[in-house]
Formats: structure tokens, sequence, C-alpha cells
């Protein structure tokens, strides 16, 4: 009797554990094609503004070169990494931010910051950044979103773990590599 409850839970175990891992994989996969559909939305409604300026004005404005908004982008996922992790400074952490602050709303300031923060993993992606990197963004940004939203415990989660710091590292040395 006592073995075949141990069996069964052995089998409960093992059909649980290959069902997270297909229900990750397939939101890991969802998660990296809408990012991909979102940068593409605002690089073509981006676009779609600077034809109807031009059309409108009949002015021909220099465009923008690649290497300039890839250097815009970057300073853009720079910035909001500030903001959300480090805009306070303090001795030994290094500072906190936006996300530590909004964390203290529960759950639903942990979702307002996961959606601000969504915009480094947006232009990550605008950028081109491998699917494996965006990957990795959008598990760290969830990472922040499901500990950060333990009472207390989270908030001290989101001082020390700083997801969109890593995040922007990640970009900037992705970035430096493809120099």
């Amino acid at each position: 009797m006592l073995e075949d409850l141990l069996i069964f839970l052995l089998w409960a175990a093992a059909i649980s554990l290959v069902v997270a891992l297909v229900a990750w994989l397939l939101l890991k996969w969802i998660a990296v094609r809408i990012a991909r559909n979102v940068a593409d939305l605002a690089e073509r409604r981006i676009a779609a503004t600077i034809e109807q300026g031009l059309s409108r004005t009949g002015v021909r404005i220099a465009g923008v070169s690649d290497q300039a908004r890839r250097a815009k982008y970057l300073a853009e996922i720079d910035r909001m990494a500030w903001l959300m992790d480090r805009v306070i400074p303090l001795p030994i952490v290094g500072g906190i931010g936006l996300d530590s602050a909004l964390g203290l709303i529960p759950v639903a300031g942990d979702a307002i910051s996961f959606a601000i923060s969504s915009f480094i993993v947006i232009r990550a992606a605008q950028l081109g950044v491998p699917e494996s990197l965006i990957s990795r963004l959008i598990a760290i940004q969830m990472t922040d979103l499901l500990v950060g939203a333990v009472p207390f415990a989270g908030d001290l989660f989101d001082v020390a773990y700083q997801a969109d710091q890593k995040s922007a590292a990640l970009v900037r040395e992705w970035a430096r590599l493809k120099k």
C-alpha cells in the first residue's frame, strides 16, 4: 500500500515536471514572439511617422543612421535601468529605484514595474539581439516580478537583485561584442 502510494507520487512528480518544462518552453517562445512583434510594430510606426512628416512639409530630413539609432536605444536602456534600479544612490547596495518603490504596493506595484521594465526587452528586440538573449532578459524580468511579489522579502529582493541593471548590462555586452 505504501509502495503504491510512493510510486504514484513519483509518477505525479515526474508528470508535473514534464508539464512544467513544456509550459516554460511554450511561454518562452510566446514571450519572444511578442517582444519581436512589439519591436517591429514600433519601428513601422516610427518609419510611418517620419514619412508622413516628410510628405506634409516637403522638407527632406536627414535620416538617422543605424549607429545613431543604436546609440540612442542603448542610452535609453541605460537610462531606464538607472531609473528603475538606482535613481536614489545608497552606499552598500548601490542605490534603489522606482522598481523598489513600486514594489511596496502589493502585487500591483510589481506588475506596474514589470510593465515599465519590459521597455528594456522591447528596445533590445529593436536592436536585433538574438532570441536567446531576449529569453534571458524576459527570465530576469519574470524572476523580478515573481519573487518581488512576495511581501517584504520581495521588496528586499528588488533592492538587491536589480533586474534592470542586469538586463542593461547584458544588452551592453552584446552590443560591445557585436561591433
